[in-house]
């Protein structure tokens, strides 16, 4: 006879510890993981505390498989989960390459000459995307522009991405919503882990990620990461490197501390980065096509990133209640960047401080549960842009001191009804006091049908230099004029879903999830690139609005075989005046919709899995060029392919794989290239893939004890 004799959460699963009486020594521990991002510091003391009595047993590990892409019925906030195995579908490796199986996410370049890239959510850049890993805010400023390709995905757990209004735990920067990166943890991952990495076109990654036991109390891992792709592409013929040369190296080293007596855990952490890149043009390019060098000036591009950051998080469980905690996260960042865009440059030093105060417990009963805190953000930049042709050496300093106050309550009914509202008031050394409300509400209407809500107000400092360097990469003057009186941004999103769990045949479900979210600027940061096609322009405007509606499948269609299908509208609206007129039209190079369908399927025990995926990309306005009364012009619809086969061991994946397997390509994506010291000459109006089908191939190794 079999019973259950404990039951307990950690690091996003659910660990179920069966006894055999028949064996009275013997323990088994089955997972399910349903991947729910913890929301306070008790809560991940307790996963802590749980994965050090997970490893005192002597047990056999069972785990429950979930689909790579899958929607959350508990958490309140609509949130989309891509576990590990979602990650391993494609190559991805960064995070700007992890969302090619999402609909929800798009990543796209901004301009055709450096590689960067940026998120879009809910029809907004990824500005308004709040990035935070394990629940510290990452990835902003000057690191935001790069900053997707800093982060390797095989040192990921998890990601977590959720739309709209969310907590205010974590600030009031999150406007259309929230990403939250789960590091792999240092007690709860393989001791030695590599991954290699290689493609047709000579870009070779190395990723690793180690962990050690001290002693009982102390862990350490070790995350690294290199790449080099020093090839010369120019498959368009336009003499500009189809993607930039790059070499970067990245390291994190982590520690984890639990004292299970004494409830007290604590995680700390310093990362390093180092990257070099050079794009534009090449000598190379023009001798292979046959132009001769003399008296040819080239358009070159030397960008360089360094990045050193430091953080810590503690969390002591105090009083005599269940689940009550004081955590306390301290992060400080310094970036440093040098660029050059032809003959602009942007160089730039940003160091920034969070700390951030909270107490979690509950009234009565855990029904009623909620967190208090006291937070305080500190930003310093120093920047300068300099045009020789057109703009003088310009600095653009700004320092930002943010003290907070906040309050989250969380009300669960025992009629399938949960509710979170919360409050923060944080006083702006610069624009004041700001004032952030926000509420999430989930109910479940039958055991098959949940419906979500949610409404907040989000505000944001723009860095309108560091956030449009892809505009740097063509001959436009840049309007300086008022950019230190530029006011900050402010925003309500509203939105909603409904999330249907449907019996199919014999064991199988279906999910349906229904969406839909609406986001209002009070006040927006323009960047108006159609009043002048010679010129950039910074300013505010109120009205701007992103409406987003979203169709998602999921339905295991049989043993092995699980289906994904999405489909999402935009209706982006920005608002352009010029002093004397106002102009409410389409926000340029944003696609009006996107379908996706992921097929993957895996033999028993996943020895090989097979990943297929479709996505169709709808048009996009292109930016007027002769003014507000330019004729509407889009961009083609367009497919994009890809596939890969995996074959799984118990020590080592061998994985191969194709990216963008028709080779569709946009079209001259650098307008005026021939003369790129010319006023006609621009790089920024990308809408599809630069670069035609890569074939990669790799490896991932598993050394030491597996959990």
């Amino acid at each position: 006879m079999v019973k259950v004799v404990e039951l307990f959460y950690t690091g996003g699963c659910f660990r179920f510890i069966f006894r055999q009486k028949a064996i009275p020594f013997m323990m088994v521990v089955a997972s399910l993981c349903l991947g729910i991002q913890p929301l306070t510091a008790q809560s991940e003391t307790e996963q802590l505390t749980d994965s050090v009595r997970e490893r005192q047993l002597q047990e056999t590990v069972i785990v429950h498989h979930r689909p790579g892409t899958f929607f959350s019925t508990l958490n309140p906030l609509k949130t989309e989960t891509i576990t590990q195995t979602g990650l391993k579908k494609m190559a991805c490796c960064n995070l700007s390459e992890s969302f090619e199986n999402s609909a929800s996410a798009t990543v796209g370049f901004t301009d055709a000459v450096t590689g960067a890239k940026q998120i879009q959510l809910l029809g907004l850049s990824g500005i308004y995307t709040q990035i935070l890993t394990e629940n510290i805010p990452a990835l902003r400023g000057l690191a935001a522009t790069y900053g997707l390709s800093y982060i390797p995905a095989s040192w990921l757990e998890a990601i977590q991405l959720s739309k709209g209004a969310s907590s205010v735990i974590n600030g009031y920067e999150s406007i259309a919503g929230q990403m939250n990166l789960e590091w792999k943890k240092p007690n709860n991952s393989e001791p030695l882990f590599i991954n290699l990495y290689a493609d047709n076109d000579r870009h070779y990654e190395a990723n690793l990620t180690s962990a050690l036991q001290l002693t009982p109390q102390l862990w350490t891992g070790l995350l690294l990461s290199g790449m080099t792709g020093t090839e010369i592409h120019d498959e368009n013929r336009d003499n500009f490197l189809d993607m930039p040369q790059v070499e970067y190296v990245n390291a994190y080293n982590r520690w984890f501390y639990l004292d299970d007596e004494k409830g007290v855990q604590s995680r700390t952490g310093i990362r390093f980065l180092y990257e070099d890149r050079k794009a534009g043009q090449d000598s190379l390019c023009h001798i292979k096509h046959g132009i001769p060098l003399e008296d040819v000036i080239l358009w070159e591009s030397f960008i360089t990133n360094k990045n050193v950051t430091i953080d810590n998080k503690t969390g002591i469980a105090v009083g005599d209640k269940e689940g009550q905690s004081i955590g306390v996260i301290n992060s400080y960042t310094h970036h440093e960047q040098r660029s050059s865009f032809g003959l602009k440059t942007f160089n730039g030093i940003q160091d920034s401080y969070y700390l951030n105060l909270l107490f979690t417990s509950f009234v009565n009963n855990t029904n009623h549960r909620y967190t208090v805190g006291a937070s305080l953000v500190y930003d310093s930049y120093d920047t300068e842009f300099s045009d020789p042709t057109q703009t003088p050496l310009t600095p653009v300093n700004r320092r930002e001191i943010v003290p907070g106050i906040y309050g989250e309550y969380t009300w669960t009914s025992p009629f399938n009804l949960m509710v979170v509202a919360g409050l923060r008031t944080d006083y702006n050394s610069r624009y004041g006091w700001l004032i952030t409300p926000r509420v999430n509400v989930k109910y479940g209407v039958k055991e098959w049908i949940t419906v979500r809500a949610s409404a907040g107000r989000g505000f944001r400092s723009s860095n309108v230099l560091a956030e449009n360097t892809g505009l740097m990469a063509s001959s436009r003057r840049f309007d300086l004029s008022g950019i230190n009186d530029l006011a900050m941004e402010e925003a309500w999103n509203f939105g909603g879903n409904i999330l249907f769990t449907v019996p199919v045949w014999e064991s199988h479900q279906a999910s349906v999830s229904l969406e839909y979210f609406h986001t209002h600027f009070r006040n927006q940061t323009v960047v108006d690139t159609e009043r002048d096609r010679y010129s950039v322009y910074f300013y505010n405007r109120n009205g701007g609005n992103a409406n987003v509606w979203q169709a998602d499948l999921s339905v295991a269609l049989f043993r092995g075989l699980d289906l994904f299908a999405a489909f999402r509208y935009n209706n982006n609206r920005v608002i352009y005046s010029d002093g004397r007129r106002t102009i409410a039209t389409d926000k340029p190079l944003f696609s009006t919709y996107r379908g996706l369908i992921n097929l993957s399927y895996a033999t028993r025990l996943r020895r090989w899995v097979f990943d297929a995926t479709a996505q169709f990309n709808g048009p996009a306005r292109l930016p007027g060029l002769n003014g507000y009364d330019s004729e509407k012009i889009y961009s083609p619809a367009f497919p994009v392919y890809f596939a890969q086969i995996t074959r799984n061991s118990k020590r080592f994946d061998i994985y191969l794989g194709a990216e963008n397997i028709a080779g569709y390509t946009q079209q001259e994506p650098i307008r005026g290239w021939a003369l790129p010291f010319n006023r006609e000459f621009d790089a920024s109006m990308v809408w599809g893939p630069l670069s035609g089908i890569r074939i990669y191939a790799g490896l991932r190794l598993r050394i030491g004890k597996l959990y």
